[in-house]
């Protein structure tokens, strides 16, 4: 039972734990006490602090001690564990010296307890995704030494924070609200920037807060800022020009807003500005806006759709000499390539996805840095010329693979390319097999066009290869085995062709790397290969094929790595073994997959009961079991899937009471239960106490027929035994005559034998008479 109740579950790592401690007095009793209660609070069911006993704290695994200064605490780090929204621990108040604090991700929920206001030195602070209670301000802004404050992801159950109380923290340099929505107290937070953190901030980060309404003026205030993030809103109309009194800004990203008119001659004085994202708004580029940007090393404009860049761009965008990436996608762009980016001799990396370019041979002769090409969902053709003759004519688009790669007689082209993408651009005819050793690329994209047969044994020279997409074409034949050399590969995307065959076995044993295997909708056989040597696979789909056979017990560690960004989380662990010829029982061991998010085994022939260990999976947000055989009732732990948003059970044979509680109340839709008659509880209109009553008095009726049957088979086997044996012997007498003669003679010597025993026994018992 111990695996199927809920347990605060411990994957304890503490990346950083140090405590500080003179050399001659050793750990000092006083903190070993605040350790020792430290671990009794949490339940460690691996056992990872069994090293955490003795007297001398500093041979415990994951404390670190120093001999130079103090004694006391000074790092604590317990994020990304999962607390089961246990509050935090009220005792993290006793460590007096800590400087750093790190408590992201870890399941907390509730009030953030006052005692973390006794921690005078933290500088630290992180508190990001995690679920809190309004704390009113009583303990984070009594941290005066506070420097850092991460508060992204988290969500507020009771309202965000009194953010006029951050005001308090005179020291604060770093502020992070990423996805906190705070759009109603916007007004509140000019009222905390006018005080001392005007002067103290140095990165703000407010993007995904919902906020809206025209740009906030009051931002060019903050005199000594670095970075700034306002992405992922609903800010509108022009950017101020005294965003330019921001004379250290490095970072600036205003993507994803409703921004529009020029991008402002504020921007353009940020001479210190090395960073420039402004992708999906509605701004305009003139000749003067970028040319004052000496220090610009990313640039992203991409998704603007603005007038001035229907056709061309302004040619001060080619002096911008530091600039090392430039995304100019979706912005309707057409002709000839772009002049003012063939003078762009650093630039590495260049994304002119979906747009209308020309491009010639000479276009690309100068950007001998460049290691990421997107030429993607264009309807790009490459000029001829007399003496390059590209190697096919593609529905009257010339696109020249062979010339792209690295030759001796090409000395300045593209010989540093290390991503290529040309999805979407209506290729055809066959992939071509000219690719070379030499060349140094890591991501090769041919995917969502017209290619067909097979894939040429050239392609597996690219070694170095970390990430192939050929999905979405009309390719056929087998997986070619010499792929097997290309060892880098982390993503291998083949869905979406006509490939046939078993899926080969040398993936599991040679692509030690690969993150994610996609091999969906094609016409692999066979059984699935093992692939538990895999140790970094996060994403496996191998649905719409004709596998048959058992699922493996075993798919790799599917570990939860949880790296949080300002945009909702992806589905980034997943397993899609869907709509295939799979039988047999779904295995207990895919409950240790504990990082897996989605989990989809639906259209197959699986029987049996659905696993209960499918409760440990405490990340699932997806699962999808429909259309299949299984039987049994609905396992109880499901419950305990809080982050669970999509579930699909129907048409199977399932039966009993639907569980309730947790997140199972949270499905209203009874067409996930569908299909299940013998189903019964909420959503669903079957009364569980009506069928309940009714199968007992089904079972009385069926227990006593029973036992009528049972009577009845007694006796007429014993007639039947009877009557069998009678005739086995009485037959044998009949019809064998040396059978009866022995018979009888063997009658009547007994006879005579007991006729002499009886006459003795009598003249026995008349003599002693």
């Amino acid at each position: 039972m111990g695996g199927r109740t809920p347990l605060l579950v411990l994957t304890f790592s503490l990346a950083v734990l140090s405590i500080k401690l003179g050399i001659s007095h050793g750990c000092r009793e006083t903190e070993r006490k605040a350790l020792i209660d430290f671990k009794r609070g949490l339940h460690d069911p691996s056992n990872r602090l069994s090293s955490w006993v003795g007297e001398d704290c500093c041979a415990w695994e994951g404390v670190g001690c120093s001999n130079i200064s103090g004694h006391q605490l000074n790092r604590l780090d317990l994020s990304g564990n999962y607390f089961m929204h246990k509050p935090i621990p009220k005792f993290l108040g006793a460590f007096r010296r800590l400087t750093y604090l790190n408590l992201s991700g870890a399941g907390f929920m509730g009030r953030v307890p006052a005692q973390l206001g006794n921690l005078s030195t933290l500088q630290h602070l992180d508190l990001s995704y995690n679920c809190y209670w309004d704390d009113e301000g009583d303990s984070v802004t009594k941290l005066t030494s506070l420097k850092a404050l991460d508060l992204s992801g988290s969500v507020f159950q009771d309202g965000f924070m009194q953010v006029t109380h951050i005001s308090n923290l005179c020291k604060l340099q770093i502020l992070c609200l990423s996805s906190v929505p705070i759009n109603d107290v916007l007004a509140n937070l000019e009222m905390v920037f006018s005080g001392c953190l005007r002067n103290s901030m140095e990165e703000l980060d407010l993007s995904g807060t919902q906020l809206s309404g025209s740009f906030p003026d009051w931002l060019g205030n903050i005199k000594n800022l670095k970075s700034l993030d306002l992405s992922s809103n609903s800010l509108c109309g022009s950017v101020p020009a005294s965003i330019g009194n921001l004379s250290l800004l490095q970072h600036l990203s205003l993507g994803s807003n409703d921004l529009n008119g020029t991008i402002s001659k504020g921007i353009g004085q940020l001479k210190s500005l090395v960073d420039l994202d402004l992708h999906e708004n509605s701004l305009s580029l003139s000749e003067d806006d970028l040319a004052n940007l000496s220090s610009l090393e990313y640039l992203d404009i991409s998704y603007n759709f603005i007038e001035s860049l229907h056709g061309s761009l302004p040619a001060s965008l080619g002096n911008l000499s530091m600039l090392r990436s430039l995304d100019l996608g979706s912005n309707n762009l057409n002709g000839m390539f772009p002049e003012s980016i063939k003078r762009l001799k650093g630039l590495r990396d260049l994304d002119l996805y979906n747009n209308s370019l020309s491009l010639s041979e000479d276009d690309l002769a100068n950007l001998s840095s460049l290691k990421s090409l997107d030429i993607s969902y264009n309807s790009i053709y490459l000029n001829k010329s007399d003496d390059w003759i590209p190697p096919f004519q593609l529905n009257g688009l010339y696109m020249g693979f062979c010339q792209i790669l690295p030759k001796p007689h090409f000395p300045n082209q593209l010989r540093n390319l290390e991503g290529l993408q040309l999805y979407e651009n209506n290729l055809s005819r066959v992939i071509p097999n000219c690719w070379k050793t030499s060349s140094n690329l890591l991501l090769l994209d041919l995917s969502s066009n017209k290619l067909v047969g097979g894939v040429p044994d050239s392609l597996c020279n690219l070694q170095m290869l970390e990430s192939l997409h050929l999905s979405h074409n009309n390719l056929s034949g087998q997986i070619p085995h010499c792929l097997k050399s290309c060892t880098e590969l982390a993503t291998l995307d083949l869905g979406h062709n006509n490939f046939i065959g078993n899926i080969p076995t040398w993936i599991g044993e040679s692509l030690l790397y690969l993150k994610t295997l996609s091999l969906r909708s094609n016409a692999f056989t066979g059984s699935i290969p093992q692939l538990s040597s895999l140790p970094s696979l996060r994403i496996l789909d191998l649905s719409n094929n004709n596998l048959s056979g058992t699922i493996p017990q075993s798919f790799g560690d599917f570990r939860s790595e949880l790296e949080y960004t300002t945009r909702q989380l992806s589905m980034d662990t997943l397993i899609d073994l869907s709509n295939n010829y799979l039988s047999g029982n779904i295995p207990e061991e895919l409950g240790n997959l504990h990082g897996l998010r989605s989990l989809n085994l639906s259209k197959n022939y699986l029987i049996g009961q659905i696993p209960w260990s499918i409760g440990r999976m405490k990340q699932l947000e997806v699962l999808d079991l429909s259309r299949n055989n299984l039987s049994g009732a609905i396992p109880s732990d499901l419950a305990a899937l809080n982050f669970l948003n999509h579930l699909n059970l129907s048409y199977n044979n399932l039966s009993g009471r639907i569980p309730n509680g947790n997140q199972l109340q949270t499905f209203t839709d009874s067409s996930i239960y569908a299909g299940n008659p013998n189903l019964c509880g909420p959503p669903l209109t079957k009364n569980c106490t009506l069928n309940i009553a009714k199968a007992g008095e089904e079972e009385q009726n069926e227990d006593s027929s029973k036992s009528r049957m049972e009577t009845l088979w007694l006796y007429t086997s014993i007639t039947l035994g009877f009557i069998i044996g009678f005739w086995a012997i009485c037959g044998s007498l009949l019809l064998q005559q040396t059978w009866r003669t022995s018979y009888f003679r063997a009658i009547d010597n007994m006879f005579d034998k007991l006729y002499v025993m009886m006459v003795v026994t009598v003249a026995k018992y008349k003599r002693k008479l």
